[in-house]
């Protein structure tokens, strides 16, 4: 039975708090109006983006990073899941699921684990807090609010502070990990419900679950979609808006539902790693400067200087002639001197930073459908040749996020007419709490879903093609990458794989997908 569309009275934004549910890794294509019908009715009476994008890379703390801090990669500075920033651990690898590796980052960086401010030190200034639960990693919650942690439940961790592992005793025994983790989700709902929505002074809650990215990375799941992990998220979304009504606070509460980014079912498995091994067999012994990669990047070996575009040539021209690559990016005063290279500041908004690789490599992506009737597939750079779906690549299909929007802030039952993304969360959540939004924020305030938007002219959105800045050598691939632009806020659609296009993801279908397996 679906969900009854909430009427909401008006009500001030001194009292107006936000709920920030997500699910992680869910496509918008994937919700299901059957399997989830609260989600259904948060779209039906409030606003959706038909077009809603993740930042690339496609990974989950740089997302997570960007929904908290309104900026991109470039900005923000957590640019891969794995990066290598020399000095700042022993082995100068930050694994960004590991609070303990953010620690470090944050010790090496004086500060500034994060390049720009986070919405839990923004709200922190202005008297107000943030409180996070969630099921997924460390690193994930605690990039929300890495220097406010008085207020973070996850079913991972306590991040070695005593007052948090009394907050996760109020709630009782964590249960065991499961696939799909429902009994987890329900111990975060009961963190919000119990400890969170009580309290006035938590302006803003971030509930993220793991699912249904956690299933749909296992082998024993049906990729990219899994029939028993969207129903888990259904069934934690529920609890939660039960209880607003139960609660009378629903007209004081605007609940933004979102993911961080997409799926693509993997139809191969290679590391960066051995595919460097293999170009240095294949152009010769000595034939490349000394060079570590880390996800999708490559950098200078630490202790190494930056090798020359020179040095770089040969790979380069290697790796746009392997089938399975679509993209090779670099800065662009790199990027101007290499062939079939495009420049990666264009991806992250005009900005760079010193985190920022030497070259990234984004493999191919198809519209193939896999066994179970869904569309994406993906030429993986992973270690983790059991996963059977993953995210990261330039793909549209892991571009393509949900955004739903329902609340006294938000108009009713309209999809949004401009393309939206991660950056545009936090301008968006501190203009609805009469906030002031920090200088040099990426995103947008999304005006155009908002009941009382601003007076100014509501932009266009523009359409942009980047390709190489010179053309690849011998024949080569190397793809394009489609590009929106609304204002000053550029959102990365999606490569073109070599087929020319890269079509949005719809938004959530009116009738389930047929093709789905469903157990």
């Amino acid at each position: 039975m679906g969900a009854p569309v909430p009427h909401h009275r008006s009500s001030s934004p001194l009292d107006r708090r936000i709920l920030v549910i997500g699910a992680d890794g869910l496509r918008p294509d994937l919700i299901d109006p059957i399997l989830m019908p609260h989600v259904a009715a948060l779209a039906a009476g409030g606003t959706r983006s038909a077009d809603h994008h993740a930042v690339w890379p496609t990974h989950t703390r740089v997302n997570m990073s960007a929904l908290a801090t309104g900026t991109v990669p470039g900005r923000h500075g957590i640019v891969a899941n794995t990066m290598l920033v020399p000095g700042a651990t022993e082995d100068d690898i930050i694994d960004t699921a590991n609070f303990r590796h953010l620690d470090a980052l944050d010790r090496f960086s004086g500060g500034h684990v994060l390049l720009a401010d986070d919405l839990g030190s923004i709200l922190a200034a202005h008297g107000a807090r943030l409180a996070v639960a969630g099921t997924g990693s460390g690193g994930s919650n605690l990039l929300w609010t890495p220097h406010h942690r008085s207020r973070i439940v996850n079913t991972n961790t306590a991040f070695a502070i005593a007052d948090l592992y009394d907050l996760r005793e109020k709630l009782g025994e964590i249960p065991d990990p499961a696939t799909p983790d429902t009994a987890r989700i329900g111990y975060a709902v009961r963190a919000v419900i119990d400890l969170y929505l009580p309290d006035p002074d938590n302006r803003v809650i971030v509930l993220w679950f793991a699912e249904p990215d956690s299933s749909l990375h296992k082998p024993s799941s049906s990729p990219p979609t899994c029939s028993a992990a969207v129903p888990a998220v259904q069934a934690g979304a529920r609890p939660i808006l039960d209880a607003l009504d139960r609660m009378d606070i629903r007209d004081q509460v605007d609940v933004l539902f979102l993911s961080d980014h997409g799926h693509s079912t993997i139809r191969a498995h290679r590391t960066l790693r051995d595919a460097l091994i293999e170009a240095e067999r294949d152009l010769g012994r000595g034939s490349l400067p000394p060079l570590a990669t880390a996800s999708d990047y490559v950098y200078p070996e630490p202790g190494t200087p930056p090798p020359s575009a020179a040095r770089l040539r040969p790979l380069v021209e290697w790796l746009t002639a392997q089938p399975w690559s679509d993209l090779v990016l670099a800065p662009e005063a790199l990027a101007r001197q290499l062939p079939g290279v495009l420049p990666l500041e264009p991806l992250w908004n005009g900005h760079i930073n010193d985190r920022s690789p030497l070259l990234a490599v984004s493999p191919q992506w198809t519209h193939d459908r896999n066994i179970h009737d869904v569309p994406g597939t993906v030429a993986a750079l992973t270690t983790q040749s059991a996963l059977k779906s993953s995210h990261g690549s330039a793909s549209p299909y892991d571009l393509h996020a949900t955004l739903i929007a329902n609340g006294p802030s938000f108009r009713e039952g309209i999809t949004g007419p401009l393309p939206t993304g991660a950056t545009d969360l936090l301008p968006t959540i501190l203009t609805i709490l009469g906030l002031p939004v920090p200088p040099g924020c990426d995103g947008r305030v999304l005006a155009e879903l908002l009941r009382d938007p601003a007076p100014a002219p509501q932009d266009e959105a523009v359409d942009e093609t980047l390709g190489p800045v010179h053309a690849p050598v011998n024949g080569s691939h190397t793809g394009t990458v489609h590009l929106h632009r609304v204002g000053t806020t550029t959102y990365v659609h999606g490569a073109d794989g070599g087929s020319g296009t890269a079509p949005f993801i719809a938004a959530p279908p009116a009738t389930p997908r047929t093709g789905d397996a469903r157990s």
